[in-house]
Formats: C-alpha cells, sequence, structure tokens
C-alpha cells in the first residue's frame, strides 16, 4: 500500500483529489459490496448498495470526524443501506423494520463484516506483493494463509514440496512484516 489508508481520507477530504478518490473506490467499493453480498443481496442489489454507500461518502466525507472509527462509520452506513433495502423491497411495517436494524448489529453480521474488512486489506497487500515474489510463491501463500488449504492439498495443486510450501508462507509474512507492518498494526494491532 502506497499510503496508509488513513492518508488516504485524508487525500478524499479534498472532492478535487481525483486520483485519491479513484483508488479510495478501488479499495472501498470492493469492501462494500462483498458485505452486501455476504449480508444476502445479489451481485445487482449489492452494486447498488455500494454505489449509495459512494455516493454518501462523497457527500459526508468532509463531515467525518477523524476521533470516530471509519471502519464503524463505514459498516454502520453500508448496514442501514442493506436494512433500507430490505424495508422498501418487503414494504416492511416499522417494527419489522426495527428488528432488521438489530439484525445489522448482530454478532453474525459482525463477523461477516470483519471478514470482508480483512480480506480486502489483505487483497491491497498482496496486489503490492505481486512484483516481490514468483506467482507460485504467493499462490501458495494466498491457500495456505487466507483459504486455509492444507499443505499436503497445495503441495499436489502448484506441484511444490510441502517445505517449499512452508517457506513460501515465511518469506511472504516476513515481506510484509517488514514492508507493511506499521498499516497492519494500524488497522489490526500489533501484528504477530
Amino acid at each position: 500500500m502506497e499510503e496508509t489508508r488513513s492518508s488516504l481520507l485524508d487525500r478524499v477530504r479534498d472532492l478535487g483529489d481525483s486520483a485519491g478518490w479513484v483508488e479510495f473506490d478501488q479499495f472501498y467499493r470492493p469492501l462494500l459490496t462483498g458485505y452486501a453480498r455476504a449480508r444476502g443481496l445479489d451481485r445487482n442489489d449489492a452494486e447498488e448498495i455500494a454505489q449509495q454507500c459512494m455516493t454518501a461518502i462523497v457527500n459526508q466525507i468532509g463531515r467525518f470526524e477523524r476521533h470516530r472509527s471509519f471502519r464503524a462509520w463505514l459498516r454502520g452506513m453500508v448496514d442501514h443501506k442493506v436494512v433500507d433495502l430490505f424495508a422498501a423491497r418487503h414494504r416492511l411495517t416499522l417494527a419489522d423494520s426495527a428488528a432488521l436494524g438489530d439484525v445489522a448489529g448482530h454478532k453474525a453480521a459482525d463477523g461477516l463484516w470483519e471478514a470482508q474488512w480483512n480480506e480486502s486489506h489483505l487483497t491491497a497487500l498482496l496486489t503490492n506483493l505481486r512484483d516481490s515474489f514468483a506467482e507460485h510463491t504467493l499462490k501458495a501463500f494466498e491457500l495456505y494463509v487466507i483459504c486455509s488449504y492444507g499443505v499436503e492439498e497445495i503441495s499436489r495443486l502448484l506441484d511444490m514440496t510441502p517445505n517449499q510450501v512452508y517457506v513460501a508462507k515465511s518469506r511472504v509474512i516476513k515481506h510484509i512484516k517488514q514492508h507493511f507492518g506499521d498499516t497492519l498494526d494500524g488497522l489490526y494491532g500489533v501484528w504477530p
């Protein structure tokens, strides 16, 4: 990541920073779409929710208070948009809509949000690693760390020895810690 997400937020406060907005959109739109899909929406509805969120962000980013959590602010925004869509589609009563709002804060939704948040950040990290490692090294890392494949299965799929899989994982993690440790620490606390 060329910039921390925090500095990207500073950039998009300037609505004229088109490069900042392109980077912001490329990073956060898939997060919003993925979360909406995980909440049960089809692709078109999830893309519509992401677009509504991006529009709301453009309109509200100047008023976003930096002492608040952007992660929580964004989550609240997308949850409200999902609840609004369900309410509109199903012509829910006010009581039903309130119940759906409770579901937005439910532990299952918390897990979905965390998974999407982490996946988005890891995907951005891996994109930045493409020039630093051979493709099979990154693929072994992705399969092992992100997809939770077993070492024997990865070895078979990638025609690698189990030791090569472990070495690939170790090399990528070492590189991530060296080059992106501060970013990860800012996102997740101190990274192992």
